[in-house]
């Protein structure tokens, strides 16, 4: 079971001060649950899991307190739903990739489009699984076992990528892009001038067109 919010937590004056990247308009068209989850997407992942407490939560959502336990009785549940909303998030994206875009090199730079983008917001971290797996050690807790999972997925996405493309070793080459993928958001967060992304992008396509079949 997770661990319980205290009913008790006071509001800090950080909370008091802050300001949800939430936008408010549209929250109010959203059930409870749903304001829950966006807004604990935006603050878990801007601010950090330990560091956004119940009050802020509440507030910034504009819930009763009643009606956020009945949603999420504890802060392991509402983790888990907002690593879990993020997954399938991103994996229609990566989807939307797979069959919008003509040529592999385009799937493969549209992909790290979609890093450039993340990397470009004032709120980046890095990727929102492995921060929320560093922030939750524990072996049972949420966030080490969606970073598995999401890792996981987005290997397999360029595995068919690759595949239809008729790459092979497809398995091999996709471990090797995820090394470029997962390595250009680390290197990005932390030297946000250094051009990773767009240069793990080059690489990427470098890889798959010495990989080619016709090379």
């Amino acid at each position: 079971m997770g661990t319980r919010y205290s009913k008790k937590a006071e509001i800090s004056p950080r909370a008091i001060r802050g300001r949800s990247h939430f936008d408010r308009s549209k929250r109010r068209t959203l059930g409870v649950r749903e304001r829950v989850l966006a807004t604990a997407n935006d603050l878990f992942f801007s601010e950090g899991i330990h560091e956004t407490g119940i009050n802020k939560l509440i507030d910034q959502a504009g819930v009763a307190k009643a009606s956020f336990y009945s949603a999420f009785p504890s802060k392991d549940d509402l983790v888990e739903a907002c690593l879990e909303s993020r997954h399938k998030a991103s994996l229609e994206r990566l989807r939307s990739i797979e069959i919008q875009a003509t040529s592999l090199e385009s799937k493969i730079s549209d992909v790290f489009d979609l890093l450039l983008e993340a990397a470009s917001k004032s709120t980046f971290r890095g990727c929102a699984f492995v921060v929320a797996a560093i922030e939750q050690h524990g072996r049972n807790l949420p966030a080490p076992r969606w970073v598995r999972i999401h890792k996981v997925a987005v290997r397999d996405a360029f595995v068919r990528m690759l595949t239809s493309a008729g790459i092979k070793p497809a398995k091999e080459i996709a471990e090797q892009l995820s090394i470029l993928y997962d390595g250009s958001l680390v290197t990005a967060a932390f030297r946000p001038k250094s051009g990773a992304i767009q240069r793990a992008r080059l690489m990427a396509i470098s890889l798959i067109r010495d990989s080619s079949p016709t090379h």
